[in-house]
């Protein structure tokens, strides 16, 4: 299936809908089919990590963070913070750390914020 890009950033944007909505088997199942045509689109990518994590599944977001988003795009603050959110809920905090200090000194405002939150707990 051919969708555009409009329809894909829409149908996330319901995935996301329902994952902060609380509603994570929802989202899940969005993030996965629009990951499924979208393959290759990095937020797509960040979309269903970033829904993984959410879901409780570390594991998997780690792995779409560093081997899909960052292994392309070496310098993606905000799959470097949420990489840090999910390693940090594994209790991997001397990693997550970094990671967020990282994202302090060089994301955008709003990357910087989030590093910023979970570096104070």
């Amino acid at each position: 299936m051919q969708a555009s890009v409009e329809l894909l950033q829409i149908i996330s944007q319901v995935g996301y809908m329902a994952c902060f909505g609380g509603d994570v088997q929802r989202s899940q199942t969005i993030m996965e089919g629009v990951n499924a045509i979208g393959v290759e689109q990095t937020p797509i990518k960040m979309g269903v990590a970033i829904s993984k994590i959410y879901a409780g599944h570390y594991d998997q977001a780690i792995h779409i963070l560093r081997d899909d988003v960052l292994l392309k795009e070496v310098d993606h603050m905000s799959a470097k913070c949420f990489l840090g959110i999910a390693l940090s809920q594994k209790g991997e905090k001397a990693e997550a750390r970094g990671l967020f200090e990282e994202v302090v000194r060089k994301g955008n405002k709003d990357e910087s914020s989030i590093a910023a939150a979970y570096l104070n707990t």
